[in-house]
């Protein structure tokens, strides 16, 4: 097992693929119902993480924008926030609203948390069993799964101060179920079905799978559709146990143990066979109950799968630039179907790039395509590594965030066994398109 290593031979990013964690943060306040993500910025920082996340997702996001002007680098800027707080609350009536601070907010001093403390004090009462928070979310640290870990644990600071931490009865039914990001809206629903089928009561948070799956709704409205309700976090806090997948989520996980004493468990990963049975064996234990038919069904035909492709994916080299957390849970699967070596670069530091085998770095696009200049099979990465697949005569599968020109990206599964299985196609028919190229 190789430490993680960060590249430091280079002064500068050349092609960066790094997503700023402000998109993270917006990205988990879509999984909570009527909620208002308000960037506070530079003039078209809200259309740009908009427009990123409408062309990933092909929904609607629910985001403000409050611009940062001149005036305020020399009088500050609190007036023009509570201003655009007050606008908002009065036209939009959020449950659930955000001011999120930026690299220029930083550079500019504003002090978001008084403004936003002030803000609510003034409208105490009317604000009651509603949520007006602020978190400073800079570009220049972090990526898109710190921030939005970052915003998950804000709101759940919030939520457990609003509900209080009272000890309260609790129900060994019911389970809290904290997704990373690197899952998508269709990941999501398919952990809920496998929860529920052991009789087990979910609560998703957040939750992209109400939000961000495709819905056909009418009107216009510039708050969140779908996700879990403020009011019924109420009930998080009197969970029998908490799931984390991914390790980024650990923290929220952790602030619930804290306040309501609920034990959690972390899954790093929940693709491939081993994972998947890690974690039937987990809700057997907690629900008491079987396991469906279905799902052996879905473990045999994974096993069959697996047995059927071991050839293709035997001896291959495959390169990814991913979510830290993405990679742990993509090297884990590639291992177990036998691949030669699975090398990564991850956009920001993180405790799991440690357990790589095969180990990675923490750099860009460049050095992805020295990489696949080094010998690959497959490069696996966002749109924006396709440029380069192509320039170094490398099979590209888009992965992770953010995907263009694909359908149904966020409807697609990878976790579980029928996940697993999905995945395991989606890769090894890319393999295959590599070997028929390299034949001609």
């Amino acid at each position: 097992m190789n430490p993680y290593r960060e590249n430091i031979s280079k002064l500068l990013s050349v092609n960066p693929f790094r997503v700023s964690q402000a998109v993270g943060g917006v990205l988990a306040l879509q999984g909570f119902f009527r909620s208002l993500p308000v960037i506070y910025g530079a003039h078209g920082c809200a259309e740009a993480i908009g427009q990123l996340l409408s062309q990933h997702y092909r929904e609607p996001v629910a985001l403000e924008n409050v611009t940062i002007h001149d005036s305020n680098l020399v009088f500050g800027g609190s007036d023009s926030a509570r201003d655009a707080l007050e606008l908002a609350m009065s036209r939009y009536k959020p449950d659930l609203t955000v001011l999120i601070g930026t690299s220029l907010t930083e550079m500019v001093g504003e002090d978001l948390e008084n403004d936003v403390k002030q803000f609510v004090q003034e409208r105490e009462g009317v604000l009651r069993k509603k949520l007006v928070l602020s978190l400073h979310m800079p570009d220049y640290e972090g990526s898109l799964e710190t921030g939005f870990a970052r915003m998950t644990e804000r709101v759940l600071e919030a939520v457990i101060g609003l509900y209080g931490r009272t000890s309260r009865k609790k129900r060994r039914n019911r389970i809290n179920l904290l997704p990373g990001p690197h899952l998508t809206p269709g990941d999501v629903m398919e952990l809920k079905e496998i929860i529920s089928s052991f009789g087990l009561e979910v609560i998703t948070l957040p939750d992209l799978s109400s939000s961000l799956c495709g819905h056909l709704l009418i009107g216009n409205t510039k708050l969140s559709r779908g996700g879990v309700p403020l009011d019924y976090l109420d009930k998080m806090l009197t969970s029998g146990c908490t799931v984390a997948v991914g390790t980024c989520m650990e923290g929220a996980a952790r602030l619930i143990e804290q306040a309501a004493g609920i034990p959690y468990r972390v899954f790093p990963s929940l693709t491939g066979l081993q994972a998947t049975d890690d974690f039937f064996e987990f809700l057997i234990k907690e629900s008491r109950s079987d396991v469906e038919v279905k799902y052996r069904w879905q473990r045999q035909i994974l096993l069959d799968s697996m047995l059927d492709a071991r050839c293709v994916y035997h001896g291959k080299a495959i390169i990814a630039a991913l979510e830290p957390d993405h990679l742990l849970g993509m090297s884990e699967w590639l291992g177990e179907m036998g691949v030669k070596s699975f090398r990564a670069v991850a956009p920001s530091a993180s405790p799991v790039l440690q357990q790589i085998e095969d180990g990675a770095i923490i750099g860009d696009l460049e050095d992805m395509e020295r990489l696949a200049g080094e010998g690959a099979d497959l490069w696996i990465g966002s749109s924006h590594g396709e440029p380069g697949a192509q320039r170094a005569g490398v099979e590209f599968e888009p992965m992770g965030f953010p995907v263009f020109g694909r359908l149904c990206t966020s409807l697609s599964v990878s976790v579980g066994y029928r996940g697993t299985t999905e995945l395991l196609g989606r890769i090894g028919n890319a393999l295959l398109t590599a070997e028929r190229v390299a034949r001609k």
